[in-house]
């Protein structure tokens, strides 16, 4: 049976990262390890993890490192470790449906041209439990080569992820991104060839909590906005056969991060977004904001 990589990266979540453990072990899928990057935390996990290594001898391999390094590096860390020949990306606050792990499996495996495939996410309260919306509704998720990938962005929620481990580059995560590296991951994998496959099916749940990394003003959002612009200019330097597809990815990054660090670059990020190739939107967006001296913005 094909071996998976379960790679979980956390920082200071114990409680729900029980959860996802939980979740994880309850896979109808048999062949799988477990592993855990922790990123320096201090909240018990380290302890509560070795727990759990003690109660399932061999599922478990972790990366506990002393000091908070940032997500690339720490994925990084986790990646090193993993020997499948999948790799599924987690969450420490994520969960997956018991049959994710088996349908994307038996998914890769009968699509040879796949070399990632993600699905759709329950997106849900964590405090309430309550479902919020499918992830797709606001991605409008599809499939499609690096050229798709480059045009479309991060389509594909991290959680929902599943890669063929022999096709991810040796350097994995690219850490001069230092939070937002899993969409330039997901180009590098695909740049010699090879599909990124949506299946429209939900098999995981996506948790939102008041200490999301992606909250609007966080220092991880802000990193994050700058992370996604030097993808961009990534995808220009070192694949200029899609220089159309990553100024266009620009010009939509520029325009959804209008409203990153309280719309302190609202008007340079629009018109920066509008000068490379911004539609309608970007240009209204301009005219609102001058129109009412910037008290006003879309």
């Amino acid at each position: 049976m094909i071996k998976v990589s379960i790679l979980i990266v956390t920082y200071n979540q114990k409680d729900l990262l029980v959860e996802c453990l939980e979740s994880c072990l309850s896979q109808t899928y048999d062949n799988f390890e477990i592993v855990v990057a922790d990123d320096g935390s201090t909240d018990g996990s380290h302890e509560m993890l070795i727990k759990y290594s003690n109660l399932y001898p061999g599922k478990f391999k972790f990366s506990l490192s002393k000091v908070n390094c940032g997500i690339s590096k720490n994925s990084n860390a986790g990646l090193s470790l993993c020997s499948g020949n999948y790799v599924a990306i987690m969450g420490g606050d994520d969960l997956m449906h018991p049959d994710k792990i088996k349908k994307q499996v038996e998914f890769m495996e009968a699509n040879p041209s796949c070399d990632v495939c993600y699905h759709d996410m329950d997106v849900f309260e964590s405090s309430t439990n309550r479902s919020l919306y499918l992830y797709s509704d606001k991605n409008k998720s599809c499939s499609g080569d690096v050229r798709t990938v480059i045009r479309r962005g991060a389509i594909n929620c991290a959680s929902a992820t599943m890669y063929r481990a022999n096709k991810i580059p040796l350097s994995g995560f690219r850490e001069d991104l230092p939070v937002g590296s899993d969409w330039m991951l997901t180009v590098d994998v695909l740049s010699k060839g090879g599909r990124l496959v949506y299946i429209p099916e939900v098999l995981g749940r996506y948790r939102r909590h008041s200490s999301n990394v992606s909250g609007q003003d966080s220092p991880i959002r802000v990193q994050g906005t700058k992370d996604l612009i030097r993808t961009c200019s990534l995808c220009l330097e070192e694949y200029p056969q899609y220089s159309k597809e990553a100024v266009l990815r620009l010009s939509m990054v520029l325009r959804e991060s209008r409203h990153v660090n309280n719309k302190t670059f609202y008007l340079p990020r629009m018109l920066a977004s509008f000068m490379s190739g911004g539609d309608l939107k970007s240009l209204v967006g301009i005219l609102a904001f001058q129109l009412s001296r910037g008290r006003w913005t879309l």
